[in-house]
């Protein structure tokens, strides 16, 4: 999917989660609701200083904007991945602890 596609989509899903109206968005992006439907529509490409601001409206990370699904699911995918690798590491450290002080207490 085109990189435009892919933000004229998430834009549309993530205003329609945060329950904002174009009228709504483009009020808390400081700009004309116009302004706002010519992005989604794909007329009008928004300067980076546009993406923050949209961004910061929507209360998510300028980069999600241009994740399709399919990214979008490989990123939780890993942050559950990483959380899980965390917690088996932490484990296995208070697992060495008790066996380094089984064996000291062997001794």
């Amino acid at each position: 999917m085109a990189l435009q596609k892919i933000f004229m989509t998430n834009m549309k899903k993530y205003r329609k989660q945060a329950g904002l109206t174009q009228e709504k968005l483009a009020e808390a992006c400081n700009t004309d609701p116009c302004y706002i439907r010519q992005i989604e529509t794909g007329r009008r490409c928004p300067s980076f200083e546009y993406v923050e601001r949209i961004a910061n409206a929507l209360g998510i990370a300028p980069h999600r904007l241009f994740y399709d699904e399919i990214d979008a699911e490989n990123d939780e995918f890993i942050n559950l991945f990483m959380e899980q690798k965390q917690k088996i590491k932490t484990m296995l450290v208070e697992n060495i602890s008790r066996i380094c002080l089984m064996l000291d207490e062997q001794q």
